[in-house]
């Protein structure tokens, strides 16, 4: 059974459709999303200009509409945030709905995606918006929750990390909760006018001609760094403060088990879940790992430098 919620504005109003389709596109980690309307003013987030790109043909394509009326599930979560959003199985793939007690009790917007992500169905319901204002459909969390779910379909593995690529190119990956010092690292790294830093928070693991890289994403950190650039992967550090600088290799069982534990994966997906084990796995067997202790100095971009010359 299902409930629908209708403003009292919606039985009175209803805008006329523009004649024009609305589009854009954007692209993250070679993988490109597709937003599309007639009836929405579609813009993106200043935060993802560099990823803007042109419509793709393996893009996933999203249709974004308004409703007057939004129907809500009345069945139990996948998966509840204990926040903003919820996630429910419904007619062969996954809806998201996305809600707010300051704007009432209806969600603000659901989404549909079928199983594999490949294309979807945004609703935003209008009475808690300007319908005359631009939006962007997918706001975080929405952006990266599709990532996350996509990836899990076998392209890849979104991981709380910052990317470094030295000045031979090398790809160097902290990985760290909150507070290991990710952001500190990425402005160790960037007072170096060598060296390029792909996001100081999100790192996206992908294969890449039979290699495994890395990708920068558009959700940073505190250092507000993201880049859509890529290198290959060379090396893993497990961040810790101390008192003084140091690595300390760590077996491939241990360094799985590492990334797994800073690695976002739908949970609630047996297969998505399989996939980035044996996934993270392989990143494992193919990059030696290491626990980093550092002091927040230039001493810990130097033995860095140091130990992958």
């Amino acid at each position: 059974m299902q409930t629908e919620i209708t403003s009292p504005q919606g039985n009175r109003r209803a805008l006329a459709a523009r004649s024009k389709v609305q589009r854009v596109a954007f692209r993250v980690a070679d993988i490109s999303f597709d937003l599309s309307s007639d009836g929405v003013r579609l813009a993106l987030e200043p935060g993802l200009e560099s990823f803007a790109s042109e419509p793709a043909a393996d893009s996933v394509k999203i249709d974004v509409s308004w409703t007057d009326a939004m129907v809500t599930a009345s069945q139990a979560p996948l998966f509840h945030s204990g926040g903003l959003w919820s996630v429910f199985e419904e007619s062969g793939g996954y809806r998201f709905c996305f809600s707010a007690s300051s704007l009432g009790s209806a969600p603000y917007k659901t989404a549909w995606f079928d199983r594999e992500f490949t294309r979807g169905e945004l609703t935003i319901f209008r009475p808690y918006f300007d319908a005359e204002l631009p939006i962007y459909p997918l706001e975080y969390p929405l952006d990266e929750l599709l990532m996350i779910h996509r990836l899990a379909c076998g392209e890849g593995v979104e991981v709380h990390a910052v990317g470094i690529v030295d000045e031979a190119r090398r790809g160097h990956l902290f990985l760290g909760h909150s507070g290991a010092g990710k952001s500190t690292t990425a402005r160790l790294w960037r007072a170096q006018s060598n060296a390029d830093i792909l996001s100081d928070d999100r790192i996206i693991l992908r294969l890449r001609d039979g290699k495994v890289w890395m990708y920068g994403t558009p959700w940073h950190g505190d250092a507000g760094i993201a880049s859509p650039a890529c290198a290959p992967l060379s090396r893993i550090y497990l961040l810790e403060h101390s008192h003084k600088t140091e690595l300390s290799p760590v077996s491939r069982g241990r360094a799985a088990v590492e990334l797994l534990a800073r690695s976002f994966v739908p949970h609630y997906s047996p297969k998505g879940l399989q996939f980035t084990l044996e996934f993270l796995e392989r990143v494992a067997r193919e990059a030696p790992c290491f626990v980093f202790r550092f002091l927040p100095d230039m001493s810990a971009v130097e033995v860095i430098r140091r130990a992958a010359a």
